[in-house]
């Protein structure tokens, strides 16, 4: 027990050094002596831990993803109304992404660029449990499994992607302009006669 303890948290010390990094410098100016150098630990454990400096930063990424699905099953979960769930899970799922990568100076792009047939795997992945979980909350919508889908994506316009945060604009622009969009996706997605099956 203490051993695993003992992993994850040196794990977890080298995701937040690359994290700090990433940050700082961008993923390509990275080193894996950075890495070692941020953590406090030899090179050589952390080739321990993950086989590249690329499964390092999909593994940064990862992580930020993961943390924000946990976050969007509790909503999800709540004692709310459906709509307010669904309100709720679509800004999260964005706003919760961005407020962990705000510090990052440099795009995504040179990140997901160089580790783009591992990413996209896992992006699939992580796609379909978020339609899942969305299509859980439109039980009465036989399409509830398309519309989740089109919800996720017209959400991901507002993803910092090729963009820094710091360029999507300022945190209240970004989110006022999220949800003037989420409002407009739920009137289509939340027909008037599934609206009173689903408070």
């Amino acid at each position: 027990m203490a051993a695993t303890a003992l992993r994850e948290s040196t794990r977890d010390a080298i995701l937040d050094a690359t994290d700090r990094l990433m940050a700082r410098f961008g993923f390509r100016k990275m080193t894996m002596d950075d890495v070692a150098k941020e953590a406090g630990i030899s090179k050589r454990t952390i080739y321990l831990y993950f086989a590249s400096k690329e499964d390092v930063g999909l593994s940064s990424i990862g992580r930020v993803v993961a943390h924000v699905l946990d976050e969007l099953q509790v909503i999800a979960a709540a004692d709310l109304p459906t709509d307010e769930r669904l309100r709720r899970v679509l800004r999260h799922r964005v706003l919760g992404r961005i407020e962990r990568v705000k510090e990052y100076a440099h795009s995504l792009d040179e990140l997901f660029e160089a580790v783009r047939p591992a990413y996209m795997a896992r992006r699939r992945q992580v796609f379909e449990g978020e339609r899942d979980l969305i299509a859980g909350l439109l039980p009465d919508n036989p399409a509830a499994s398309q519309t989740a889908e089109a919800l996720l994506l017209a959400t991901n316009a507002f993803l910092p992607y090729s963009l820094t945060v710091r360029e999507l604009g300022s945190p209240e622009s970004l989110a006022a302009r999220l949800d003037s969009m989420i409002e407009t996706l739920l009137h289509g997605a939340l027909a008037p006669n599934q609206k009173a099956n689903l408070s």
